[in-house]
């Protein structure tokens, strides 16, 4: 196979209408790992799900691109994302055990606000006073959704946020090495990784499935690849920052499908809190493709001069 890869045209309402489908495939897969993780432990969830996951993902990847997709120059940097994913959805689905749906996603939506965060540290980016305050008032909305020294507050609030730290360091390692390796080549190694980390932990937390258990699992990990190649399309058809404001829907189908499968619904508090960070990460990303104009513009105008 040629090691070429033809990125597609640019088209904003494909995009959009693919990164639609993946929130509700996302908040779908949630909610089935809520049901599964009432009687399996995480562990023995994330495991399954990996093996599904691989034994999707490597074969396609050797036929579109061929041995060359395992090359990496960083695969330090790829281990360590692929732990930092494995983590991360290991503290949300052990979230899932003890919080309602629309809860957990709620808290862990402020990823975008840490890698704000993370990236002014690890990849030295400068961030204007104008996102730092976007990113203040996301934190002020996670505040009023965990309500810590209250009585509301549950400490299994702490899973999400874990997870969300950890997603922001992933996704701050995405960016560092988007420029080396292809994508397909940092979802092969992470969904590697992520097997061999539960393949590790699986011999203290196994048990023999139900039959039931085993049809939620094979949804999971069948909505969970679903899910993640719409994503990768809509990203190849729209840039990112054009992208994030749409990823918040998947809030919107948190909370339908948490109540009509868990008759949960967020109280006013959290409601309140959600579009603090919704309202923030929408602006974060406006201020992204404002920067990404402004340094298109001074490149452009560079060359003319030069």
């Amino acid at each position: 196979m040629s090691e070429s890869h033809e990125r597609p045209a640019q088209n904003k309402a494909v995009a959009i209408f693919l990164l639609m489908t993946t929130t509700v495939l996302f908040a779908a897969g949630d909610t089935i790992a809520k049901l599964a993780v009432s009687t399996l432990h995480p562990i023995q969830m994330l495991f399954v799900r990996c093996v599904i996951v691989v034994a999707f993902t490597v074969p396609y990847a050797l036929w579109s691109i061929g041995p060359a997709v395992f090359h990496t120059d960083h695969p330090k940097t790829q281990i360590f994302r692929g732990l930092a994913v494995l983590g991360s959805s290991y503290l949300f689905v052990s979230g899932l055990s003890y919080l309602p749906l629309a809860d957990a996603s709620a808290i862990n939506f402020v990823w975008p606000l840490l890698m704000t965060v993370l990236s002014v540290f690890i990849l030295k980016e400068k961030v204007g006073v104008r996102r730092w305050a976007a990113t203040a008032v996301g934190f002020c909305g996670m505040l009023l959704i965990i309500r810590p020294g209250t009585g509301a507050f549950h400490v299994a609030a702490l899973f999400p946020l874990g997870a969300a730290l950890l997603w922001s360091f992933a996704a701050v390692v995405t960016r560092s090495v988007s420029a080396h390796d292809r994508a397909l080549t940092t979802l092969v190694w992470t969904s590697l990784v992520m097997l061999a980390g539960a393949t590790l932990l699986i011999p203290f937390f196994w048990r023999p499935m139900t039959g039931h258990e085993w049809l939620l699992m094979a949804l999971i990990g069948g909505i969970s690849i679903a899910g993640h190649s719409t994503l990768v399309f809509a990203y190849e058809r729209a840039n990112a920052s054009f992208l994030a404001p749409f990823s918040y829907v998947q809030l919107v189908w948190a909370t339908l499908l948490g109540y009509l499968v868990f008759g949960s619904l967020p109280d006013r508090w959290i409601a309140a809190g959600s579009i603090l960070i919704v309202a923030s990460g929408i602006y974060t990303a406006h201020r992204e493709r404002v920067r990404a104009r402004e340094a298109r513009e001074k490149a452009s105008r560079s060359g003319e001069a030069g």
